[in-house]
Parts: C-alpha cells; sequence; structure tokens
C-alpha cells in the first residue's frame, strides 16, 4: 500500500512566522547552504521524472523511482522520499493550469519542507530561547535562535507549533532562514449576519458598501516615494496591510468582492509612463489573499463577482450608462442619484451577493430596491 500526502490537522488553519538565522555559525551556513543546493537539485531531478500523466496522483513515489535519486546524490532514502513528494507536488500544481500555459516547471528556489523526521524544535539552554536539531539527511548541526514579535504573537494567540518547517537561503536578502509553521482549528462558518459588497480601486484601496472607505491616503503616499525608491513596494505593502486591520467586520457573514485576476492583461502601452509606475503598486492581489486569511479567522465567506459594468450601473434604478461615471463621481442620468462612484460599485457588489449571481448580467431587471424589498 502506498502512502498518501496528507496532513495532521486537515480542518486548520496554517500560518507561518519567518526567523533569519543570523546568529548562525558560519561553518554551520555553509553545510546547509550547501545541502539547499543539493536538495534544490534531486527536487528538480524527481520534476522531471513526473513530467508525464501517469505520475500526477496524490501516491508517494515508489521505491524503485526514489532508490535511483538516492543512489545518483548520494542521500538518505527518507530524504529521496521527500525531495519526491516536493516536487510531485509542483508538478500536480503546474498540471492544474490550462493546457496553453503549462510547462514543465523549475525548482529556482533554495528551500526545503523537513518533517519531524529531519528536524527537531527544542528549547534551548543558553542565551537563546530555542533550537533546531537537524539529522537523517541534513547536516547533523544544532542552530539556535530566538523568537520574534510576530512568532510570540502566533504563540500568546494559542496557536500549535507544527513540527515540520521551511528551511531556505536568501542571497539577496538576510540569507539563511527557518519558517516556522503554526496551526490554528478553523473556526465554524457564520451563518447569520449582513452580506456586504467590497469595491477595489486605486484612488481608495477598499470601499464598503456599508460606508467604510479604507485606504483613501495611499494613493497620495504612493505619490510622494519617487521612481527610484526600491523599497517603496515592500513599504506600501507594509502600509496597505496596517490600513486593512482598520476594516470593521463585525456582524458580517458574507463578502461580495470583485474578481480582478487578470486585470491588468492586455493594458501595455495603454497609459503614459508616469500612470504605469503608479499602478505598479496596486497589489490588489496581496490585499485580497490577506482580506481571504482575516476572514478565514472570523469565518466570513468570501464569494468572487464579476465587476462588469458596476461602476456604471446605478445602485437604485439598475440604468446601466458609461456616462454614469466621471471620475470619482457618480451621477445617474435616468433617476439622478449621486454618490462616490466606487461606493454605488460596492453596493451593486452587494446586489450580486444577496442574489446569489456572478455577474450584473443574471441580476433581474428590476430596480434593486424594489427587487429586494419582494
Amino acid at each position: 500500500m502506498i502512502k498518501k500526502h496528507t496532513r495532521k490537522h486537515v480542518n486548520s488553519i496554517r500560518r507561518t512566522s519567518r526567523i533569519y538565522l543570523r546568529d548562525a555559525n558560519r561553518s554551520k551556513v555553509e553545510e546547509l547552504k550547501n545541502f539547499l543546493n543539493l536538495y534544490q537539485n534531486v527536487v528538480n531531478y524527481y520534476i522531471v521524472r513526473f513530467w508525464s500523466p501517469e505520475d500526477i496522483d496524490e501516491n508517494l513515489a515508489t521505491k524503485e523511482i526514489t532508490k535511483s535519486a538516492q543512489e545518483r546524490f548520494e542521500i538518505t532514502a527518507r530524504l529521496s522520499q521527500c525531495a519526491a513528494k516536493q516536487a510531485k507536488e509542483i508538478v500536480r500544481s503546474q498540471n492544474e493550469k490550462s493546457k496553453r500555459k503549462r510547462r514543465m516547471p523549475r525548482f529556482k528556489e533554495k528551500t526545503a519542507n523537513l518533517d519531524g523526521r529531519f528536524v527537531k524544535i527544542e528549547p534551548f539552554n543558553g542565551s537563546f530561547d530555542m533550537c533546531l536539531k537537524f539529522g537523517s539527511g541534513v547536516p547533523k548541526v544544532i542552530i539556535p535562535f530566538n523568537l520574534t514579535k510576530h512568532t510570540n504573537k502566533f504563540i500568546d494567540d494559542g496557536r500549535e507549533m507544527s513540527n515540520s518547517i521551511r528551511l531556505g537561503y536568501s542571497p539577496k536578502k538576510d540569507g539563511l532562514f527557518v519558517d516556522l509553521i503554526f496551526e490554528k482549528e478553523r473556526p465554524p462558518v457564520k451563518e447569520e449576519g449582513k452580506v456586504i459588497g467590497i469595491d477595489r480601486g486605486f484612488n481608495i484601496m477598499l470601499v464598503t458598501s456599508d460606508g467604510q472607505f479604507i485606504g483613501e491616503e495611499l494613493k497620495e503616499t504612493i505619490k510622494r516615494g519617487g521612481k527610484r525608491r526600491k523599497s517603496w513596494h515592500h513599504f506600501i505593502e507594509t502600509e496597505a496591510y496596517r490600513y486593512l486591520k482598520g476594516l470593521n467586520l463585525d456582524n458580517i457573514r458574507l463578502i461580495s468582492l470583485e474578481n480582478l485576476k487578470n486585470v491588468k492583461r492586455g493594458k501595455r502601452g495603454k497609459f503614459s509612463r508616469k500612470m504605469n509606475r503608479l499602478l505598479s503598486f496596486w497589489i490588489y492581489s496581496k490585499v485580497g489573499e490577506r482580506l481571504k486569511q482575516i476572514c478565514e479567522e472570523k469565518g466570513i465567506c468570501i464569494s468572487l463577482k464579476n465587476p462588469w459594468k458596476t461602476s456604471q450601473r446605478c445602485a437604485v434604478c439598475g440604468n446601466i450608462d458609461r456616462r454614469n461615471r466621471r471620475g470619482e463621481r457618480f451621477l445617474c442620468l435616468s433617476c439622478g442619484h449621486e454618490a462616490n462612484a466606487d461606493y454605488n460599485a460596492s453596493k451593486n457588489l452587494e446586489a450580486l451577493g444577496l442574489a446569489g449571481v456572478y455577474s450584473l448580467r443574471s441580476l433581474p431587471t428590476l430596480s434593486t430596491v424594489e427587487y429586494f424589498s419582494i
């Protein structure tokens, strides 16, 4: 019987906390760097072996396959199976894409997903908080480290530290690092509460249908950054997450969020150089992922909706006309309804969430007010 890829806690929320091992001994760091280079080659070897339709199942690699890598790279059987598992996950992820985008992947990162067979996380008797004890194919070294503020936050929140880690090396950043994995039981999905729509934009990061304007100052912050500050993208990302903390999600059971996947596709060359630089800071995808994480911990569902005509449709009478919107101002030419354009779009998204449809094309011809008062 071949074991499958299973997780210890299936219905749990997993979060990682990265710790850079800056205080580690240089000789130990070099040993682990050489190991990560070897591990990268092993994973790429398996990717080539698994790049065929019959090898994308969830079963672990057979002994015949792992033994070939074990002899070729002179590694242990456990480490060979661990690399094969990681390679098969990469291949399966690539095969889920459409045929037009499907290409044989290459493992470019110097990272290794190690479970309790290869590393032990234990308290350290000394000036450090904890230590990592490696073995079973990984260089037998002990690396002490201190817990960070971010890590202590997870511990104080009652999250359980997993016995698995992600070990990696980043030459361009701060060198050797370890990602500690924390698990928490997933809360039940809320069945009672309001449905709100959220419009994502560049001028205002988030606008909700209940009147919250999140990240109004972010655009001016981007403009002050200049075009030669390399760290400005990271700063804007941090600022966006800080603004996101101010989003009030009390008594909310469902968020109707516009689906902006590939919204920038085909827009190259259609804007000025200055506008393109500003749009490069529009991190709607990262903000959306962070919002999903927050909702996951609160038991709130997120439903993605088609943004087609949501900024041109009047949320009161249902009239659709591109002349209704002028910049950030929305003025309906049919009924005279006036509002912020992003707020009007969020009300349309709320209507999609209440109706349980994906696009405005599926809404009834009656006005929003008439339809939801029936």
